[in-house]
């Protein structure tokens, strides 16, 4: 994942563990090592966010059987391997600023035994953070994936990715976490109980996770440099750079959850902490 402009998490927070990882606090007693864990397939990714495309796309009656993809902010690649095997496109185009590591892909992909090749309506292509290396109106539908509270200049990658959909196009446009609501930091396995981008100075949440290490130093670079460079995006924001790129929203499902507010941010917008998510249709106008 490179945080500056399309690179994502795709994971969300499960059940956590006591000690799985970090503390819940900062200052709190760090766990007793552990021996490191094989990254699993992310099933997630594969299977469920591809089957959340398809279903609110289905659900208006469109389909991307034999249509021409982008996902921009494609990240791993893996859920571009799912919609390429699930949803049958003539070609899905997965961009992002990070090379996708296919070879990788494919390891994973075959370990899993989902795939012995990949398949040949797959490509995958290297974007600059404002810019799509494809014509004007060459994909009859783009898709985003939990890849937009990550860039810098959401007008700018928008209007983009209006200039490469076809007048007759459709966007599919999914956000999770908005940077205000519980999980909004992405470093809920440290901080599973929520909102510690609004609680805690960035250097103390940087101390914190460098002390409880997961992974490698190079991933924990990139995961605090997200968590730095993430957007302040709300939804109603999002509205508004879409409007302006020259898309109008014709559908939307808001992601909410339960939350306890804490009373240092009883003064924001209860809408502002508790919707975490949103996923939209829109269209060029």
């Amino acid at each position: 994942m490179r945080p500056s402009v399309l690179g994502r998490l795709r994971s969300r927070p499960g059940p956590w563990r006591p000690g799985a990882r970090g503390p819940a606090s900062p200052g709190a007693a760090p766990p007793a090592p552990r021996a490191a864990e094989p990254a699993p397939w992310p099933e997630e990714s594969y299977g469920t966010a591809v089957q959340h495309v398809m279903t609110f796309l289905g659900d208006e009656g469109i389909s991307l059987a034999g249509t021409v993809v982008g996902d921009v902010g494609c990240g791993d690649g893996v859920m571009d391997l799912g919609l390429a095997h699930k949803a049958a496109p003539e070609l899905l185009v997965g961009f992002d600023i990070d090379p996708v590591d296919q070879a990788g892909l494919l390891a994973r992909a075959r370990a899993r035994g989902v795939a012995t090749e990949l398949p040949a309506n797959l490509r995958f292509e290297t974007c600059g953070p404002d810019r799509l290396p494809a014509g004007d109106g060459s994909f009859d539908r783009l898709v985003s994936w939990s890849a937009f509270e990550h860039v810098v200049r959401p007008v700018a990658v928008l209007r983009e990715m209006r200039r490469i959909l076809r007048p007759d196009g459709v966007l599919f446009l999914q956000v999770w976490p908005f940077f205000h609501s519980k999980h909004g930091s992405h470093l809920w396995d440290w901080f599973p109980e929520g909102f510690v981008q609004l609680l805690h100075d960035p250097a103390a949440v940087d101390r914190e996770v460098r002390a409880h290490p997961d992974k490698g130093p190079a991933w924990i670079d990139n995961l605090l440099s997200a968590f730095q460079e993430l957007n302040r995006v709300t939804v109603d924001d999002l509205q508004r750079a879409l409007l302006l790129a020259g898309f109008s929203v014709t559908r939307l499902e808001l992601e909410t959850e339960t939350v306890h507010i804490p009373p240092e941010l009883a003064h924001l917008p209860i809408s502002t902490l508790a919707i975490s998510g949103v996923k939209l249709l829109a269209l060029p106008r």
